[in-house]
Protein backbone atom coordinates (compact mmCIF):
# COMPACT_ATOMS: atom_id res chain seq x y z
CA UNK A 1 0.00 0.00 0.00
CA UNK A 2 2.48 2.39 0.45
CA UNK A 3 3.89 2.13 -3.35
CA UNK A 4 0.82 3.33 -4.39
CA UNK A 5 0.40 6.92 -5.55
CA UNK A 6 -2.37 6.51 -8.36
CA UNK A 7 -5.85 5.35 -6.32
CA UNK A 8 -8.68 4.96 -8.75
CA UNK A 9 -12.01 4.60 -7.36
CA UNK A 10 -14.91 2.91 -9.46
CA UNK A 11 -17.92 3.32 -7.04
CA UNK A 12 -18.66 4.54 -3.99
CA UNK A 13 -20.01 1.16 -2.61
CA UNK A 14 -15.82 -0.02 -2.84
CA UNK A 15 -14.73 2.98 -1.37
CA UNK A 16 -17.27 2.61 1.56
CA UNK A 17 -16.25 -1.09 1.88
CA UNK A 18 -12.02 -0.85 1.54
CA UNK A 19 -10.75 -1.19 4.29
CA UNK A 20 -6.67 -0.71 3.03
CA UNK A 21 -5.16 2.83 3.60
CA UNK A 22 -2.88 4.82 0.83
CA UNK A 23 -0.92 6.73 3.05
CA UNK A 24 1.43 8.09 -0.12
CA UNK A 25 -1.25 8.42 -2.89
CA UNK A 26 -1.23 12.19 -4.57
CA UNK A 27 -3.50 11.41 -7.07
CA UNK A 28 -7.04 10.21 -7.01
CA UNK A 29 -9.11 9.31 -9.79
CA UNK A 30 -13.09 8.52 -9.52
CA UNK A 31 -15.10 7.10 -12.69
CA UNK A 32 -18.58 7.57 -14.33
CA UNK A 33 -19.36 4.59 -12.12
CA UNK A 34 -19.50 6.27 -9.06
CA UNK A 35 -22.12 7.43 -8.28
CA UNK A 36 -21.79 10.38 -5.73
CA UNK A 37 -23.71 9.86 -2.71
CA UNK A 38 -26.00 12.40 -0.66
CA UNK A 39 -23.69 12.17 2.52
CA UNK A 40 -20.45 13.43 2.15
CA UNK A 41 -17.74 10.86 0.56
CA UNK A 42 -15.21 13.07 2.33
CA UNK A 43 -14.95 11.69 5.45
CA UNK A 44 -15.16 7.83 3.65
CA UNK A 45 -12.31 9.12 1.31
CA UNK A 46 -10.30 9.74 4.14
CA UNK A 47 -10.16 6.37 5.45
CA UNK A 48 -8.44 5.36 2.49
CA UNK A 49 -6.80 7.99 1.27
CA UNK A 50 -4.76 11.16 2.97
CA UNK A 51 -7.13 14.04 1.48
CA UNK A 52 -4.49 17.23 2.69
CA UNK A 53 -1.79 15.36 0.47
CA UNK A 54 -3.33 14.97 -3.19
CA UNK A 55 -1.73 16.62 -5.74
CA UNK A 56 -3.83 15.80 -8.52
CA UNK A 57 -7.49 15.17 -8.52
CA UNK A 58 -9.40 13.45 -11.40
CA UNK A 59 -13.24 13.02 -11.56
CA UNK A 60 -14.39 11.50 -14.71
CA UNK A 61 -17.98 11.13 -13.37
CA UNK A 62 -20.57 13.36 -14.87
CA UNK A 63 -22.62 12.94 -11.62
CA UNK A 64 -20.37 15.49 -9.79
CA UNK A 65 -22.02 19.03 -9.36
CA UNK A 66 -20.32 22.28 -9.45
CA UNK A 67 -21.27 22.30 -5.09
CA UNK A 68 -20.15 18.89 -4.75
CA UNK A 69 -16.75 19.69 -6.39
CA UNK A 70 -16.28 22.54 -4.15
CA UNK A 71 -16.97 20.86 -0.97
CA UNK A 72 -14.70 18.12 -2.41
CA UNK A 73 -11.82 20.97 -3.10
CA UNK A 74 -12.52 22.31 0.78
CA UNK A 75 -10.63 19.19 1.91
CA UNK A 76 -7.65 18.76 -1.09
CA UNK A 77 -6.26 22.34 -0.91
CA UNK A 78 -3.03 21.17 -2.26
CA UNK A 79 -4.28 20.02 -5.74
CA UNK A 80 -2.94 21.77 -8.50
CA UNK A 81 -3.96 20.12 -11.39
CA UNK A 82 -7.62 19.25 -11.54
CA UNK A 83 -9.41 17.18 -14.61
CA UNK A 84 -13.26 17.00 -14.67
CA UNK A 85 -15.76 15.31 -16.88
CA UNK A 86 -18.16 18.36 -17.31
CA UNK A 87 -19.27 21.16 -14.69
CA UNK A 88 -22.57 20.22 -13.55
CA UNK A 89 -25.06 23.69 -13.12
CA UNK A 90 -28.50 21.94 -13.13
CA UNK A 91 -30.72 25.10 -12.48
CA UNK A 92 -28.04 26.76 -9.49
CA UNK A 93 -27.76 30.08 -9.99
CA UNK A 94 -24.47 31.06 -10.47
CA UNK A 95 -24.41 33.87 -8.77
CA UNK A 96 -25.68 32.35 -5.65
CA UNK A 97 -22.34 30.20 -6.00
CA UNK A 98 -20.33 32.52 -5.72
CA UNK A 99 -22.07 34.03 -2.84
CA UNK A 100 -21.64 30.64 -1.01
CA UNK A 101 -18.87 31.12 1.87
CA UNK A 102 -17.30 27.53 0.77
CA UNK A 103 -17.05 28.92 -2.58
CA UNK A 104 -15.23 32.21 -1.36
CA UNK A 105 -12.85 29.86 0.98
CA UNK A 106 -12.00 27.52 -1.48
CA UNK A 107 -11.27 30.70 -3.92
CA UNK A 108 -9.00 31.84 -1.46
CA UNK A 109 -7.02 28.67 -0.05
CA UNK A 110 -6.78 26.43 -3.28
CA UNK A 111 -3.43 26.10 -5.35
CA UNK A 112 -5.25 24.81 -8.61
CA UNK A 113 -2.63 25.75 -11.78
CA UNK A 114 -3.94 23.70 -14.15
CA UNK A 115 -7.41 22.93 -14.96
CA UNK A 116 -8.77 20.32 -17.72
CA UNK A 117 -12.93 20.53 -18.48
CA UNK A 118 -13.57 17.48 -21.17
CA UNK A 119 -16.92 18.17 -21.74
CA UNK A 120 -18.20 21.31 -23.75
CA UNK A 121 -18.23 24.84 -21.57
CA UNK A 122 -20.26 27.47 -21.57
CA UNK A 123 -19.04 31.37 -20.90
CA UNK A 124 -20.86 30.92 -17.49
CA UNK A 125 -19.25 27.44 -16.40
CA UNK A 126 -15.82 28.74 -17.67
CA UNK A 127 -16.61 32.68 -15.77
CA UNK A 128 -17.60 30.40 -12.05
CA UNK A 129 -14.47 28.03 -12.91
CA UNK A 130 -12.13 31.15 -13.31
CA UNK A 131 -13.58 32.73 -10.39
CA UNK A 132 -12.63 29.57 -8.35
CA UNK A 133 -9.70 29.33 -9.32
CA UNK A 134 -7.71 32.55 -9.62
CA UNK A 135 -4.20 31.22 -9.85
CA UNK A 136 -5.09 29.01 -13.05
CA UNK A 137 -2.32 29.06 -15.18
CA UNK A 138 -3.30 26.70 -17.73
CA UNK A 139 -6.80 25.63 -19.42
CA UNK A 140 -7.97 23.15 -21.60
CA UNK A 141 -11.38 23.05 -22.59
CA UNK A 142 -14.37 21.86 -24.91
CA UNK A 143 -16.11 24.38 -26.51
CA UNK A 144 -19.20 24.94 -29.01
CA UNK A 145 -18.32 27.42 -31.89
CA UNK A 146 -20.82 29.61 -31.32
CA UNK A 147 -19.24 30.25 -27.84
CA UNK A 148 -15.85 30.58 -29.24
CA UNK A 149 -15.57 34.02 -29.37
CA UNK A 150 -17.14 35.32 -26.11
CA UNK A 151 -15.30 33.18 -24.20
CA UNK A 152 -11.65 33.76 -25.35
CA UNK A 153 -12.56 37.34 -24.91
CA UNK A 154 -13.36 37.05 -21.18
CA UNK A 155 -10.20 34.72 -20.63
CA UNK A 156 -7.85 36.97 -22.09
CA UNK A 157 -9.56 40.51 -21.39
CA UNK A 158 -6.77 42.75 -19.44
CA UNK A 159 -8.95 43.77 -16.73
CA UNK A 160 -9.94 40.85 -15.64
CA UNK A 161 -7.77 39.99 -12.41
CA UNK A 162 -8.60 36.39 -12.05
CA UNK A 163 -7.09 35.66 -15.20
CA UNK A 164 -3.95 37.45 -14.63
CA UNK A 165 -1.69 34.17 -14.24
CA UNK A 166 -3.42 32.46 -17.14
CA UNK A 167 -0.93 31.80 -20.06
CA UNK A 168 -1.99 29.05 -22.00
CA UNK A 169 -5.31 27.92 -23.38
CA UNK A 170 -5.96 24.25 -25.42
CA UNK A 171 -9.47 24.19 -26.97
CA UNK A 172 -9.62 20.53 -27.52
CA UNK A 173 -11.54 18.71 -29.97
CA UNK A 174 -11.40 21.00 -32.61
CA UNK A 175 -10.90 21.55 -36.35
CA UNK A 176 -8.55 24.22 -38.23
CA UNK A 177 -11.27 26.40 -38.76
CA UNK A 178 -10.70 28.09 -35.53
CA UNK A 179 -7.26 28.86 -35.05
CA UNK A 180 -8.79 31.94 -37.96
CA UNK A 181 -11.53 33.39 -35.48
CA UNK A 182 -9.59 33.18 -32.34
CA UNK A 183 -6.67 35.01 -34.04
CA UNK A 184 -8.89 38.02 -35.57
CA UNK A 185 -10.66 38.46 -32.16
CA UNK A 186 -7.29 38.83 -30.85
CA UNK A 187 -6.25 41.23 -33.93
CA UNK A 188 -8.90 43.54 -33.83
CA UNK A 189 -9.31 43.64 -30.35
CA UNK A 190 -5.46 43.79 -29.23
CA UNK A 191 -6.12 41.56 -26.55
CA UNK A 192 -2.27 40.03 -26.38
CA UNK A 193 0.56 41.95 -27.60
CA UNK A 194 3.00 38.48 -28.03
CA UNK A 195 1.38 35.27 -28.58
CA UNK A 196 1.52 31.70 -30.34
CA UNK A 197 -1.53 29.79 -32.29
CA UNK A 198 -1.14 26.10 -33.11
CA UNK A 199 -3.07 23.11 -34.39
CA UNK A 200 -2.13 20.15 -32.76
CA UNK A 201 -3.72 16.88 -32.79
CA UNK A 202 -7.48 18.36 -33.37
CA UNK A 203 -6.28 20.91 -30.55
CA UNK A 204 -5.91 24.85 -30.61
CA UNK A 205 -3.22 25.51 -28.54
CA UNK A 206 -3.12 29.61 -27.83
CA UNK A 207 -0.63 30.77 -25.76
CA UNK A 208 1.14 34.63 -24.38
Amino acid sequence: MDLVRHLQIHTANAMKQCGDHFPNATELTLFDTFYVPRDSITSSLDHIIPLRQLTKLILNCHRFTFEQIIGLLYFTPNVYTLELDSIVLYQTNSLSIQRNEKFRLVSNTNRITNVIIDKESTLEKIQLCVALFPRLEYLTINLNKKDLESITRFLLSKPNNNTRYLSSLCISKQRKDFIEPVRSLIESEKLLNDYTIKLINRKVYLWW
